[in-house]
């Protein structure tokens, strides 16, 4: 068992005013403290190292995808210097009743990286890797898909992150779980889920918000300019037929478990709450003005 609890961070762009209500809010409902990290904004990337970062995966990315993963990178740095490791959190995470619980509960697991979320997608799982903590239960994760809204890293994680980050960059979830690639396991039930993810299954969340970040794959010509790429995609999905194969032996391939009940009991999240938040905001900024 760690000594102390880690810290909760979220990402948070300075003008996603809602987003930060949202956070604070749930964290003020469940009697838990939470930090904000000023999400790199991203036209504020400089030429050479957009051009730089953007070309390391399987397609160009976005500049909102290099925001995101260098506003990751950051809390990872964090991380490396905590021996409880770090939670880190997407703005637009919602929390079950047993958020705060599970949270404590994968700081003390063995695991580099504990997902904490469900994105709904499924994902191969360790038959046979499970380890029970009281509600919860801790299942070693083959090969994760996608997702990076709520985790805790752990310090060697972060440090086996960072080492990779040196030399490669890609979006966030795909460069944790494709690209690097560290012993991951998930806490079940899923004790976080975005805000849209929910609203997708009828949930009232008492807001709604979209997202951007990502673009949808899209196949790329056979051109000189494009094999880097494209290598790098033949690459990946020969590692994923290594791990279908393993579905015959020791591995499943579904969703992370999710408990609906759990959820419903804190939604939806209060509006007047929200609001009243918000107007904090817009008083804060008179009075700096």
């Amino acid at each position: 068992m760690r000594d102390a609890a880690p810290e909760i961070w979220f990402i948070n762009l300075q003008r996603a005013r809602e987003r930060r209500a949202l956070m604070e809010v749930q964290a003020e409902s469940h009697g838990i403290a939470l930090n904000r990290f000023a999400a790199v904004e991203a036209a504020e990337i400089d030429e050479a190292t957009f051009r730089r970062l953007s070309r390391q995966w399987e397609r160009p990315m976005t500049r909102p995808e290099v925001a995101a993963f260098l506003s990751h990178r950051a809390l990872w740095e964090k991380a490396a210097e905590r021996p409880e490791g770090l939670i880190v959190l997407e703005d637009d995470t919602v929390f079950s009743a047993h958020f705060a619980e599970a949270a404590g509960k994968a700081a003390a697991s063995g695991a580099e990286l504990v997902n904490l979320e469900s994105f709904g997608r499924r994902k191969f799982f360790r038959c046979g890797g499970t380890e029970t903590l009281g509600r919860f239960r801790l299942v070693d994760v083959v090969r994760d898909k996608a997702g990076a809204g709520a985790y805790w890293l752990s310090q060697r994680g972060a440090r086996l992150l960072l080492d990779r980050a040196d030399s490669h960059a890609a979006p966030a979830d795909a460069f944790i779980f494709g690209v690097c690639r560290p012993r991951v396991a998930q806490i079940e039930p899923a004790v976080t889920m975005q805000v849209h993810l929910l609203v997708a299954r009828g949930f009232d969340v008492g807001l709604t918000t979209q997202t951007s970040i990502q673009i949808a794959r899209k196949h790329l010509p056979l051109v000189p300019g494009n094999l880097g790429y494209i290598a790098r995609r033949l690459g990946t999905q020969m590692r994923l037929g290594l791990v279908q194969a393993r579905r015959l032996a020791d591995a499943e391939f579904r969703p992370a478990l999710f408990d609906e009940a759990a959820f419903r009991a804190v939604l939806p999240i209060s509006r007047e709450a929200l609001d009243a938040r918000l107007a904090a905001y817009a008083a804060e900024d008179q009075s700096a003005s």
